[in-house]
């Protein structure tokens, strides 16, 4: 179907921020309003680069410089309707081929199952083409840690799946070390803060956005 996805792959698993939705663009925004307006602290963008890609919980931690989880997270959900995150547009429109050309198709992310289950029904992202989907609050494990697909390797042996016949597409490093970590393959999108140079540096093959899934 692409010359970026091997016919002997049975399924594709995509990371969820900055892959098949635009995060940086205004969570980036939400974070300074936060830490502004709660705790007197201006963020820079040096700071959230620095924590980017670690699970929301620890996140709003390091960000806001507090200890209190909870009401930091309190904080996320009172401005998260404030601050929505953009869905890239070819996302919806490519999950469906994929599914649809007969492979499994997947969305695991590193935020919380409420984060996520909001942006699925805002952008209207078609649940009838993801047979697979897991959160930060699935698994105790974290990327870079490959670990992490422990719930999604399980789940992939139950439909005669082996971590060889996967590729995971996402826009980090972390995302690429864990993959490559659990024995599936790798693609990098250049829509998060990793440019085509530094996949390839890494030994990385890359593509600008999903949109370029097809080409």
């Amino acid at each position: 179907m692409s010359e970026h996805i091997a016919e002997d792959i049975r399924a594709v698993f995509f990371d969820h921020d900055d892959t098949l939705v635009d995060t940086i663009g205004t969570k980036w925004a939400q974070h300074k309003h936060i830490a502004n307006v709660y705790y007197g602290k201006n963020l820079s963008d040096e700071e959230i680069r620095e924590h980017w890609g670690i699970p929301l919980n620890e996140l709003v931690c390091a960000l806001y410089g507090t200890d209190d989880v909870e009401t930091a997270i309190g904080y996320t959900m009172i401005h998260h309707e404030e601050f929505p995150k953009h869905v890239f547009p070819e996302s919806a429109a490519v999950l469906r081929r994929i599914h649809a050309a007969g492979k499994l198709v997947g969305i695991i992310t590193a935020t919380n199952r409420f984060s996520f289950e909001h942006d699925l029904t805002l952008h209207n992202m078609p649940r009838e083409s993801i047979d697979y989907t897991q959160t930060a609050d699935d698994t105790p494990f974290h990327k870079p840690d490959p670990r992490v697909f422990n719930p999604a390797i399980a789940w992939l042996e139950e439909q005669s799946v082996t971590p060889n016949q996967v590729v995971y597409i996402g826009d980090g490093l972390h995302d690429m070390h864990a993959s490559l970590g659990a024995g599936f393959n790798f693609l990098g999108v250049e829509t998060g803060l990793v440019t085509a140079e530094q996949f390839k540096e890494h030994g990385a093959k890359s593509i600008p956005s999903i949109a370029n899934l097809d080409s």
